[in-house]
This record gives structure tokens, C-alpha cells and sequence, in this order.
């Protein structure tokens, strides 16, 4: 009577940078203009083994274990790309303007594995009442052990009404490329009204070291839910509180002005662009945050127009507030957790289908206000329309035609944009910035 499951799992992602129509300055007229600044690669494998059985009826338990490794490697660049050339003490920049490249000492392999184990129990002990409890135990070859639960239950009061709820932890550890990643790239800075470079360094390099760096822990969560259920006539609804307490969240921190002591460190270990840098910042754990809110999501069917039309609500509200800040988050960085989201969301859909052929739906969404932290405006939240149509021309070949934000809706522009000194829309926009997407689709069922 024991099911079980054997699963096997690798994949690799990598970021190939490249630099054109630049030069590296301090190598005057030897310099290419065009570079190889290295690769970011991460690799994974996995493999995991579940369990599980059912002693009775109303009563089931599941167990397993998983294996996991990480690996990040930073592949150094060509020579050019971050070597310090001749010009440099006359006050050239080194390294290739705009991205320079990985140094010897930045590239490297940096890996981590980790073990867990857990067990999950459900129990029914009535018709109406269902509990649940699970446990999982983690093992990290660089952070120690952890031992993260969660429990629920779900009670039907009346055939037409009940409840639900869950206790839980979490836990995430830094991937190592948040512990070891060197960055180097060129922004705008609203302050100064010009373009200057900014880097990311770990958070154990000597510049980080002074501001309060140290290695990268993992963050902890508390979370918890409560919520009813219930319908009326055709009319379903769900309606559920949430809870949750992150501390020692992971962020980077604000930007840091760099003194020229702090420059000749950081070339010392190997950051050879650093002479040109203005600011710098790391990965920190540097603050707690507390995130509030509910869903409801409610469905009514109707029988009109030939056909059934089942109409559909979806409303998020979520309010999340950084507490016991650390002394290098910033405000900016502040309010990007606190409003870089909209914090009100939902849409409105009808789907009706007419017989066995065709089927039409109409979506309204919308999205509240959010703040880019990037050109420090508040944009105001916007209404996006989807609409999509499908005919069955048989049992096994159909046809979709739709459009996602049918009207074309952009978020308001930029207003720096007009000076030739940003993007014309948010890029944090939280519906893009491409406006109206149509597209046509063919689907052939095969059995």
C-alpha cells in the first residue's frame, strides 16, 4: 500500500556579457572597442524521493527526502576588459566603460549542497473537520540545520459554511551568487544629474566590512493564515487573512560613497574598475518586515444568451511595512518594499460558453498605485481590459483569438523622460509597459 515517487532534476542558466563601441581609457590607443567582460553561470541538481500511505480511510501520511546542489561561477573576462593600463595615473579610467569586465580575483567557483527530510500526517476525524501537520528538516554545508512546520486545518460548520487555517515557518537561504557576485555598471543618478558607475560587492569585502557587512544569513518567516468559506444559491466565496513576518530579510543596501581609501582596497582585491566607481553596495540582512492582507475570491453562474456564463472576482489587498530597520537599508530602499507594489488588485471576468463550440471571455483588471524608486514618482493605477474568443471546429481542433490589455493601456510617462535622461514608462510597472498584445492560437488535441 505505499506509493512512492523517484524524480531526478539538473539545469543550468547563463548570462553572457558582452560591451561594444567602448573602450577601456587607461589603455589610450591599445584599447579594443569591444569586450568580453566574462559569464554568471549557475548550475543545479537535484533529486528527491517521496513517500507515502494510507493506513485508513480517513488518515494519510507522506515522507521523503531531497538532495540539492548549487553552483555559481563567475567566468573571468578578457584581459581588457578590467586591466588597469598605463593612462591610468593621468586619470584615464580602466577597465571597459559602462560594464567592466571580472577580474582574476572575482572569478571563481562558488558551491553549496543541502539535504532535508520531512513528514507530512492528514487525519479526518469527522466528515467535516480535516487536520494537517508537516515537518521538514534541512541540512546546508555553509549555514547549519533547519527545522521549519506547519499546521492546518479545515472545518465544514455546515454544508454551506466553514472554515480554515494555517501556522507555519519558512526559511531561505543566500544562493551563493548573492554572497559572491561582483558587479560593476553604469546608472543614472537623479542627484547629480549624470551618468556614474555603481557597484555591487560581496558582503565580506573590506569597503562592505566598514558599513557593516558580514557574511549573508538566512532569512525566517512566520506565517499565518485564517480564512471562511462559504456559497449562497450558485453564488461561491472564499475569503481568507494573511500574516506574514520575515526577519533578517536579504536586500541590498543603499548606495554608498566610496573614499579613495576605500577605492585602493577594493582594487586590491581584485574590483580593477573601481577607481571609477562613485558608489557602492551589498547583500545585507538588514531588516524584519511584516506583510498583512486578504483575498477574496468569489464565482456565480448564470444560464443566459444561449449559453452558461460563470462570473468571476478576484480582490487582493496586501500592506507590507519594514520594521526594526537596519542602519543601511536606506529610505529609498524603505519605500520600495512599502510601495513599490500596488497595494490594492483585482479583476472582474465573465466566461461564457455557447454549447460545445464556442467560448467568450471578458477580463477587466486593475492595478493600484505603485512608486519607482528610480525616478522617485508615484504612478497612478490603471484599468487593463483582456478579451479572448475560441471556436471548436471539432473534438480535437480548436481556434483562440485574444488580445491582453486590449485597449492599448501604458502606465502615465515618465516626466524625467522628456530631458533624454530616463525611460519613457516605469519599468516597474506592475502590467509592463508594451501596451496591446493580440494573438492567434491553434490547439490539436492528439487523443
Amino acid at each position: 500500500g505505499i506509493r512512492w515517487d523517484v524524480s531526478a532534476g539538473a539545469g543550468m542558466n547563463d548570462v553572457d556579457f558582452f560591451i561594444r563601441n567602448t573602450v577601456n581609457a587607461s589603455l589610450g590607443s591599445a584599447t579594443p572597442t569591444a569586450f568580453d567582460p566574462g559569464d554568471y553561470t549557475q548550475v543545479e541538481q537535484m533529486i528527491n524521493l517521496d513517500f507515502g500511505y494510507s493506513p485508513s480511510d480517513n488518515t494519510n501520511i507522506a515522507f521523503g527526502a531531497e538532495w540539492r546542489n548549487e553552483q555559481f561561477e563567475i567566468t573571468v573576462g578578457q584581459e581588457e576588459s578590467f586591466a588597469i593600463g598605463v593612462l591610468a595615473d593621468q586619470g584615464f579610467s580602466a577597465a571597459s566603460n559602462g560594464f567592466p569586465g571580472f577580474s582574476n580575483i572575482a572569478g571563481g567557483v562558488f558551491d553549496r549542497k543541502n539535504i532535508s527530510l520531512y513528514v507530512d500526517g492528514e487525519w479526518e476525524p469527522t466528515e467535516k473537520l480535516l487536520l494537517g501537520a508537516a515537518v521538514r528538516y534541512e541540512d546546508f554545508d555553509d549555514f547549519g540545520t533547519t527545522t521549519n512546520y506547519k499546521v492546518a486545518a479545515n472545518f465544514r460548520i455546515t454544508d454551506n459554511f466553514g472554515v480554515r487555517g494555517t501556522v507555519s515557518t519558512g526559511f531561505k537561504a543566500p544562493t551563493p551568487g548573492q554572497s559572491n557576485a561582483f558587479n560593476v555598471s553604469t546608472e543614472f543618478d537623479l542627484v547629480l544629474n549624470d551618468l556614474v558607475n555603481n557597484g555591487t560587492v560581496p558582503s565580506t569585502s573590506g569597503p562592505a566590512l566598514l558599513r557593516g557587512g558580514k557574511p549573508l544569513e538566512p532569512e525566517e518567516s512566520t506565517n499565518f493564515t485564517f480564512g471562511t468559506f462559504f456559497n449562497v444559491g450558485g453564488l461561491d466565496v472564499t475569503v481568507d487573512y494573511f500574516q506574514v513576518e520575515v526577519d533578517d530579510r536579504i536586500s541590498l543596501t543603499q548606495d554608498f560613497a566610496l573614499t579613495p581609501a576605500e577605492v585602493d582596497q577594493l582594487i586590491a582585491e581584485g574590483i580593477t574598475s573601481a577607481g571609477n566607481l562613485a558608489n557602492f553596495r551589498f547583500f545585507a540582512n538588514d531588516f524584519d518586515t511584516e506583510t498583512k492582507g486578504f483575498d477574496i475570491v468569489a464565482t456565480y453562474p448564470v444560464e443566459w444568451a444561449g449559453g452558461d456564463t460563470v462570473f468571476g472576482l478576484s480582490f487582493n489587498k496586501t500592506d507590507t511595512e519594514v520594521v526594526n530597520p537596519g542602519t543601511n537599508i536606506g529610505a529609498t530602499r524603505i519605500r520600495e518594499y512599502e510601495e513599490g507594489l500596488p497595494e490594492t488588485r483585482y479583476n472582474i471576468s465573465a466566461n461564457h460558453n455557447m454549447g460545445d463550440d464556442w467560448r467568450f471571455l471578458v477580463r477587466a483588471s486593475y492595478y493600484d498605485d505603485w512608486y519607482d524608486s528610480e525616478d522617485g514618482n508615484v504612478y497612478d493605477g490603471e484599468f487593463l481590459v483582456d478579451l479572448e474568443a475560441a471556436y471548436s471546429i471539432n473534438d480535437n481542433l480548436g481556434v483562440v483569438l485574444g488580445a491582453q490589455n486590449a485597449f492599448d493601456t501604458t502606465p502615465d510617462e515618465n516626466p524625467g523622460a522628456a530631458s533624454g535622461v530616463g525611460n519613457r514608462y516605469s519599468q516597474f510597472s506592475p502590467f509592463g509597459f508594451n501596451g496591446a498584445f493580440w494573438y492567434l492560437r491553434v490547439t490539436y488535441d492528439l487523443l
